[in-house]
């Protein structure tokens, strides 16, 4: 997420902070100001002090999963989080009126709907996969939408391109579940009695018929290997755990975070894993692994089969193939990406085990890795979808690389944002106030004067002397030279004829307004495109009016 101050303030709501603790992390120490956790991810966390480090007396309010992962992995005083139930309203110390629902990203995460004490409406994704069916169940969202009262859309850009398209969630979790499932078919392992308690056991013909197998043609006897954050991806675990009927390998570590989402599954299913999972890695063939274990993607997809290799050595049990799951929306970030998204590669373990004995019938390993398009942020179409069906007069992207990424993200979905509402509010806001009047009341405030050009004479105060330079002497004249009173002519603009002339023809400007080196503001170019205006016109009307910009925009719906 983008540090950017627009990206964690809410407009209309003076206190109201979201995943805001590195960006205003001072105003931590305020009384009064409200500060929101939309999920437990370090990129949204960052900035919060952990344990008694952190003292207040800022409160943070987030759902009950994330207020479980703050108490037990933050270890935050409880006395500083509170909860807020899914689709509860809640109101912050200024009166604004805050809805958590469910992001669809990771246990506990919540998208966050305001409704100001002004009347303004907002909603802030967080991090989200947008899923058309849940958003379209959320009531105030919902009766915003319907009523086309959506102000500003703050939008978790991360896939913000039109190359980042992947399959619909649900089809990308079957695929790695069902992909489990066949690997994990060929090894003949008796399940253990925790396995039995869930799955059905193995029958006497069945283990009869292994006693009686060929062992001497070393059958096929594979490790899974899943790569997921520290929450995230439960529904990956969940459907492989089906799939494959096995326990699922965890780590002491993501096993304490699994307890504190369980919670989560009256929301979704897949977020009691807990209970299919163990802590001893020889009872499963499903093993977790951290994002990276199995390789790389930046800049490209670049396989560890050494690292996949030595963890399949180390836990003994035999395995001579290992399959690595790589699940991430970057699976298709590029042609290279898509093309080599397997990577196979027979590993020598004699080669590479520096310490302790490799069998010598048996010191050769598979490796296969599979880089998958799997996210829990929305693919593009899916960010189109959602601006689409909330049609607000702005969005706000969260996740940018800079000022022009910003603006080309605003751009692309220039289309689908509600313009005609965004003209209509700056119409009324400007009405009645007497545009004119305001704009030269700003420009004394600012002391700013507009140099007339004429043809006729202008006098020493309109257009300052600038004398030639003279060996031993300042140009800057002393209080005591006397300069006698010359006519000058307006400066020549032949260089920028072309350019008078047009803006003469197109703007309606007189010539005695025309500047020579007259340069829009990108910034609020950006704004007016923003709003549905056409980029040219944008720029020509803020050349035409000197930057003003409730000039530029009334002379451009005066056409």
């Amino acid at each position: 997420m983008n540090q950017s101050e627009k990206c964690h303030r809410i407009q209309g709501c003076k206190r109201l902070y979201i995943d805001a603790f590195r960006a205003f992390k001072p105003l931590l120490e305020v009384e009064g100001n409200t500060f929101i956790l939309t999920h437990y991810h370090a990129d949204h966390w960052a900035g919060l002090p952990r344990g008694k480090s952190y003292i207040g007396p800022c409160k943070i309010h987030c759902t009950p999963v994330t207020g479980n992962l703050l108490r037990e992995i933050h270890k935050l005083d409880n006395a500083f989080i509170v909860e807020h139930a899914y689709g509860s309203t809640w109101n912050d110390c200024d009166g604004n009126n805050i809805t958590f629902y469910d992001a669809n990203h990771c246990p506990g995460a919540a998208i966050v709907f305001v409704a100001t004490r002004e009347g303004q409406k907002h909603l802030h994704t967080g991090d989200m996969r947008y899923h058309d069916e849940k958003f379209r169940s959320y009531p105030l969202l919902s009766e915003a939408i319907q009523n086309r009262e959506l102000d500003i859309l703050y939008l978790d850009t991360t896939y913000a391109k039109p190359k980042h398209c992947f399959a619909p969630q649900d089809e990308a979790i079957e695929m790695i579940a069902s992909q489990v499932g066949e690997l994990l078919n060929s090894n003949q392992d008796i399940v253990s009695e925790k396995k039995q308690s869930f799955f059905q056991p193995k029958t006497k013909a069945k283990v009869k018929e292994i006693a009686s197998s060929d062992v001497a043609q070393a059958p096929v006897r594979t490790l899974v290997l899943l790569s997921c954050y520290s929450i995230g991806k439960e529904k990956v675990l969940w459907n492989s755990a089906l799939q494959s009927k096995q326990l699922v390998f965890v780590n002491k570590t993501k096993h304490r975070m699994l307890q504190c989402i369980k919670a989560h599954q009256d929301v979704e299913a897949s977020s009691g894993i807990i209970d299919r999972c163990t802590l001893d890695p020889k009872k499963s063939d499903i093993h977790v692994i951290t994002m990276g274990t199995a390789g790389s993607l930046h800049p490209f997809f670049q396989p560890n089969f050494e690292e996949c290799a030595l963890y399949a050595h180390r836990l003994n049990k035999g395995y001579n193939k290992v399959v690595a799951f790589l699940p991430t929306g970057w699976a298709n970030s590029s042609k290279y990406n898509r093309e080599n998204g397997v990577a196979k590669k027979i590993v020598d373990l004699k080669e590479i085990v520096k310490k302790g004995k490799v069998n010598g019938n048996n010191h050769m390993m598979d490796v296969e890795v599979r880089c998958v398009a799997y996210s829990e942020h929305s693919s593009y179409n899916e960010l189109r979808a959602c601006v689409e069906y909330t049609r607000p007069k702005q969005i706000i992207p969260t996740v940018f690389s800079g000022e022009k990424d910003y603006a080309a993200i605003e751009k692309r979905f220039q289309d689908l944002v509600d313009s005609q509402r965004a003209k209509q509010a700056f119409i009324s806001k400007i009405s009645g106030i007497g545009v004119k009047r305001k704009a030269a009341a700003i420009m004394k405030k600012q002391k700013i004067s507009r140099p007339q050009y004429s043809t006729k004479a202008v006098s020493k105060v309109q257009m300052p002397q600038i004398m030639p330079y003279k060996k031993g002497r300042s140009n800057l004249q002393n209080k005591e030279d006397k300069v006698p009173h010359q006519k000058l002519n307006a400066p020549t603009m032949s260089a920028a004829k072309v350019h008078e002339e047009s803006l003469v023809e197109k703007c309606g400007m007189s010539k005695q307004n025309v500047r020579q080196k007259t340069i829009a503001d990108d910034a609020k170019v950006a704004m007016m495109v923003s709003m549905g205006f056409n980029p040219s016109r944008s720029s020509e009307s803020l050349i035409a009016k000197s930057n003003n910009l409730e000039e530029a925009i009334e002379w451009l719906l005066s056409r």
